[in-house]
């Protein structure tokens, strides 16, 4: 083993380019669990990103002795892992590739707890609370539109999936997971298309977590007590036990974790307070096992389960300078999300190349309720003599109801409030991975691989009767005992569509890279793919309010194969400074619609596709002192997916909306990364995005049919800040023998963006900027044994908008809700390892 080798472990530069030639592909997880080591981290993890790369027996644990003396130099001291925490370790700056890693210990300092949390490290992530259902958008330098997502999100080698929904916009599901246990958190922006696949066309969120140690029995303990403004008291605890069971071949870590939070949300019409509770708990198994030397084998169980109830309030009563947080609804909107996921993953060294297998699969089950009950009223108060739902109930065909019938319709529509729209989705995912990469030294290297995926989805679609007094969805077909016997309510479901979705992709991709110089390296890449979407939908309940009849069960099919492209060269000018430019594609499934009344033309929709030209530099000065990364990028963005709705739709007072494909966006921006070491344990960092996204052509209208709201050229693509800014200054000061004074504070802002394309949209609306603070002080062992520290998060209350939408599904206009970031929550944290 080359002394270069180790010596770059202590800070060089020239093995590190050497390392990158023997496994390109591989690079970003080696580089990441070798600074891990460096940073504080166990020597199992060293040997693991050393064994990655080929090196075995004496050499893999010469790094790891290395690592551990590199630690011990510098007091035991995770600082540089901190330091990075919203850009890369020392050896990551060498990675031609936009991308940021957080390690456990900032996690920690952060108070980030759980994956929507994230953005407060990262420039150009964004996540966006889905305004109707659970889970969030997760968004990457303003690419964000309806449909299927736009950034990866991995359980570690498993893709994490949302569900359809009646809207077919999974990537306005995707799941919040908690953030436990976790080795690291990788933000890889930009498209990542070649190796990632469909869902990377932004970008890729790996939340990668602790594996067993072969060799060690641990165990840990955390807790935390706080309150939150507005609402009240809350808690959680979580822990985790690591046991080797046979030395070097078998261990297993489990974890486990239980959230309870008191809500902050009123209702002044039910006259409930802090109803909005979330519960959550859940946990993890993990199993190594190592047969031989050459082979591992990873196996993970998830379960999360989630009870809450949504967060959106209504935004009038607080623009007119109410108290904000009232959902002031005739009905309550609970959720329920439970996620069981389950992989497993084979490495297997067969010597100059490592074979890969990942299979996984997973079920999640969503349930949910939002307020219907003012379209029904608007539905009555609005309704004449010439109404479609007026004629229909009649059946005077074409011809006017009369004035008494018109009478009737009233009360028939007034009849259906108060109402809850509730649908339970269930989504099965399946996927399966085999790749083999190169290893070993030499200027040469390749990955090439297969992908396959299967998810389907089960969706139910009710509009329900509610409870006048509770607000509670009366449950349709209930058995109720009574003194005469037992009872049977009379069917409660006043309106019921049933959709089955399925998605199927195939994919084959593969990399090659050349170190043409020692300085200078080169990298193409491609990923041939081919999906098909089956859509089948049916109203098994009709309703004449609404606007259908019985409708059999109809399918509708799309497909569609292709290729993304990746091309990057990166050139050292000296052992700090590196330049690096790259062109890189990404595609995303098109799919149809299954949408009541909407015209057979606007049914199926194509894929969207992108290229993104990026140039960088990433480099460190001041022996580490100062390091400062930019990047600036342009993505040409071709046929964006987006939420529409037919303007005849609208004007009838349209419930449902679609996809249609929008035209072509233009989306040019720059993100910075910095940090500061001025003295001994401060660390300053900032870092930030400013991010144009705009239509470059009006939205095209579909054979003739006219888009309510259509964006125009120039438009900015909604719900997309121009700016995203983070900071924080983070001070630790040696009191005592291995106790040590940590003080932080954070700082991150969003600014102002719209949520369609025309201002001059009757519906559009403004999200305002915002900017949060985050304070934390406690004292902690300096190895991180232990710690105990208080905090604040949102320190001044900031009443931050996150989404807000209106419609006719939520009774027109003026019925604007939102949903906004969580309020100014104080408490104490502390966690124990042993």
């Amino acid at each position: 083993m080359p002394t270069a080798v180790y010596n770059s472990l202590l800070g060089g530069r020239v093995v590190i380019r050497r390392v990158y030639f023997s496994s390109r592909f591989k690079f970003i997880r080696i580089t990441l669990l070798v600074s891990a080591s460096l940073l504080g981290s166990s020597t199992a993890i060293a040997q693991e990103a050393a064994a990655s790369i080929g090196l075995k027996g004496a050499d893999a644990e010469t790094i790891a002795e290395r690592a551990n003396q590199s630690s011990e130099a510098s007091g035991g001291n995770e600082g540089e892992i901190v330091v990075t925490a919203l850009k890369r370790a020392t050896n990551i700056q060498d990675t031609p590739l936009s991308i940021s890693a957080i390690g456990a210990k900032t996690l920690t300092n952060m108070g980030i707890t759980d994956s929507t949390q994230l953005a407060r490290s990262t420039p150009s992530l964004v996540f966006r609370e889905n305004g109707n259902g659970p889970g969030t958008r997760v968004i990457i330098r303003n690419i964000q539109s309806s449909g299927e997502p736009v950034v990866g999100v991995y359980y570690d080698e498993t893709p994490v999936v949302g569900s359809a929904g009646v809207s077919n916009d999974a990537g306005g599901s995707s799941p919040e997971i908690r953030l436990f246990d976790v080795e690291r958190v990788e933000v890889l922006r930009g498209p990542q298309g070649t190796l990632y696949g469909s869902g990377s066309m932004a970008g890729t969120l790996r939340l990668i977590f602790n594996k067993p140690n072969m060799n060690e029995t641990q165990g840990g303990v955390a807790g935390q007590v706080s309150t939150t403004a507005h609402g009240g008291p809350g808690y959680e605890t979580q822990g985790f036990i690591n046991l080797p069971l046979i030395e070097d071949k078998l261990a297993v870590r489990a974890v486990g974790f239980y959230r309870d939070r008191d809500g902050y949300l009123d209702n002044s019409r039910l006259g409930l307070k802090n109803f909005n509770d979330t519960t959550s708990k859940g946990g993890r198994l993990m199993v190594r096992f190592k047969p031989t030397s050459d082979i591992t084998f990873d196996g993970l169980a998830v379960i999360q389960d989630t009870d809450t109830f949504h967060s959106n309030w209504f935004f009038p009563t607080y623009a007119s300078g109410g108290q904000p947080y009232d959902a002031s609804y005739e009905s309550v909107q609970p959720q329920k999300d439970n996620l069981h996921l389950y992989s497993g993953t084979l490495n297997w060294d067969l010597g100059g190349a490592i074979l890969t297998g990942v299979a996984s699969y997973s079920k999640r089950a969503l349930e949910y309720n939002y307020d219907t009950s003012q379209y029904f009223r608007n539905a009555s108060a609005n309704a004449t003599v010439n109404s479609a739902g007026c004629r229909n109930y009649a059946g005077s065909g074409t011809a006017a109801c009369s004035s008494a019938q018109l009478g009737q319709y009233r009360q028939y529509a007034l009849s259906m409030a108060p109402s809850t729209a509730y649908s339970p989705q269930d989504t099965k995912n399946s996927t399966q991975e085999l790749r083999l990469s190169s290893s070993g030294k030499s200027a040469l290297n390749w990955t090439v691989g297969a992908f396959h995926a299967v998810r389907k989805t089960g969706i139910v679609s009710d509009v329900n009767a509610v409870d006048p007094a509770t607000g509670q969805m009366i449950v349709p077909l209930t058995t109720v005992p009574t003194v005469a016997g037992n009872v049977t309510r009379p069917a409660t479901v006043l309106f019921r569509r049933v959709i089955e979705d399925e998605l199927k992709q195939v994919a084959f991709f593969g990399e090659v890279g050349y170190a043409i110089t020692s300085r200078l390296n080169v990298t193409a890449g491609g990923r041939y793919f081919d999906y098909s979407k089956t859509v089948t939908g049916s109203v098994t309940v009709p309703n004449i309010v609404i606007g259908n009849g019985l409708e059999p069960p109809t399918t509708s099919k799309a497909s569609e194969n292709g290729w993304v492209f990746k091309f990057s060269a990166d050139y050292h000018l000296t052992d700090d400074v590196m330049l690096y430019a790259q062109a890189a594609q990404g595609f995303r499934p098109g799919g149809v619609n299954q949408v009541i009344g909407l015209p057979s033309a606007l049914g199926p929709y194509t894929s969207d596709s992108l290229w993104n030209y990026e140039g960088g530099i990433k480099s460190s000065w001041f022996d580490r002192g100062l390091i400062l990364n930019v990047d600036v990028f342009q993505v040409d963005w071709s046929d964006i997916q987006s939420s529409a709705q037919t303007s005849n739709a609208q004007a009838n007072g349209s419930t449902f909306s679609f996809i249609t494909n929008a035209g072509n966006v233009r989306i040019r921006g720059i993100e910075l990364e910095s940090t500061i070491r001025p003295l001994r344990g401060l660390i300053l960092q900032a870092s930030g995005s400013y991010i144009e996204a705009k239509l470059t052509e009006d939205q095209r209208p579909v054979n003739g049919i006219t888009i309510a709201g259509a964006g125009l050229k120039g438009d900015f693509v909604p719900n997309t800040p121009k700016i995203t800014a983070q900071a924080s200054a983070q001070y630790t000061y040696l009191l005592a023998d291995n106790i040590e004074l940590l003080t932080r504070a954070d700082m991150n802002y969003v600014s102002s963006a719209w949520n369609l394309y025309q201002r001059t949209n009757a519906f559009q609306q403004r999200l305002p900027g915002y900017a949060t603070v985050g304070l934390r002080a406690g004292v902690q062992a300096e190895n991180g044994d232990w710690g105990i520290s208080l905090f604040a998060n949102n320190l001044f209350d900031k009443v931050g908008l996150s989404t807000k939408g209106n419609g006719a599904l939520f009774g027109g206009g003026n019925n604007v809700r939102t949903v906004s970031i969580a309020p100014r929550t104080i408490g104490i944290d502390f966690r124990k390892n042993f």
